[in-house]
């Protein structure tokens, strides 16, 4: 696991973001899922200590609202600054391009990413991930009453999450922009994923160019979540090396 001492933050148009970093070598990204964290997404389930040994730089962000990072309550403080945070953690890193890797709600932010910014990856990995996937409309009233009854990991502040979740919609790329991908795409999914539906995975991947999928055991989220498992790690490494 990382040392203290790889914990670090840096100032996103006034909020302050926490990430983790480690590693030599070609940078990856990694933005995990809504509710989640860099570290019980990524850090403790072996991911980010296994991309270090197999030769990255790794940088694991907690997004805003989400782990060690400041979590607003208005909703204008999310959806697509969100996608600005990553260029935002680019410039602050001092990296011209990176391999994205985004998982759930990471995804929707990586994929809405490259479709602006597209010539700052070197690829991109979307985990647990379909398209279109959207949710319903709500106001911050009605999200702030669907939180309190939503499966969330422990120890959010469910205000900022239901913040969260008022903007998510504009975490979605056109058709266009999928049509047209030119990013080395990777799509990982688990076979039993709950949270994605069959029809949106499959127009995704019918929709995207460029891009390589693959499946494996495991449910989008919880104990036997696909990127709890080895394997998740295994098929992103392969992935990378290939590009």
């Amino acid at each position: 696991m990382a040392t203290a001492s790889e914990s670090k933050r840096f100032d996103s148009d006034g909020v302050s973001l926490h990430y983790v970093v480690d590693g030599s070598g070609e940078t990856v990204v990694l933005l995990h899922g809504f509710s989640g964290s860099a570290a019980g997404l990524y850090i403790e389930p072996g991911t980010f200590d296994a991309l270090v040994a197999a030769g990255y730089r790794v940088v694991a962000l907690d997004q805003r609202g989400h782990g060690q990072s400041e979590k607003p309550y208005d909703p204008d403080s999310y959806g697509i600054n969100m996608v600005e945070d990553v260029r935002r953690l680019l410039d602050h890193l001092g990296e011209e391009q990176v391999h994205l890797v985004g998982y759930s709600m990471g995804a929707r932010v990586s994929n809405t990413f490259r479709s602006l910014y597209a010539d700052r990856l070197l690829t991109i990995t979307l985990g647990g991930y379909g398209w279109p996937w959207q949710s319903a409309a709500v106001t911050l009233e009605e999200a702030s009453e669907r939180i309190r009854t939503r499966p969330v990991l422990p120890g959010n502040d469910l205000q900022a999450l239901a913040a969260v979740s008022v903007r998510s919609n504009e975490l979605m790329p056109s058709e266009a922009s999928l049509r047209n991908n030119t990013v080395p795409a990777f799509a990982i999914i688990g076979d039993k994923d709950e949270v994605i539906s069959n029809e949106d995975f499959n127009s995704f991947k019918s929709t995207m160019a460029n891009l390589e999928s693959v499946v494996i055991p495991g449910t989008h989220a919880g104990p036997d979540g696909a990127p709890y498992k080895q394997i998740f790690a295994e098929e992103l490494i392969r992935f990378l090396a290939a590009h």
